[in-house]
C-alpha cells in the first residue's frame, strides 16, 4: 500500500474534477464527517429565500464568524 506521501504528488497532478471526486469519496467514506444538509433542509432553505424570510450575510460576516 502506499503512503499519503507518495500519494499526494499524484492527486496534485489530477484534473480539479478528479480531485473533486476524491474528496467525495474520502468524505463519504470517513466515520463522523460532515455529511452537509438533507433534502428536507435544503428545501426549507430554498421556501425561506422563496417567501422573502431567509437572512443573508456577507462572505466577510461568514468568515468573522468562524474565525478565519
Amino acid at each position: 500500500m502506499k503512503t499519503l506521501a507518495e500519494v499526494l504528488p499524484e492527486v496534485d497532478r489530477l484534473s480539479e474534477e478528479d480531485q473533486s471526486g476524491l474528496v467525495a469519496h474520502i468524505l463519504a467514506n470517513l466515520r463522523g464527517a460532515p455529511l452537509g444538509p438533507d433534502d428536507k433542509e435544503v428545501a426549507r432553505r430554498e421556501a425561506e429565500i422563496d417567501a422573502g424570510t431567509a437572512e443573508f450575510i456577507t462572505f466577510d460576516e461568514l468568515r468573522d464568524a468562524v474565525g478565519r
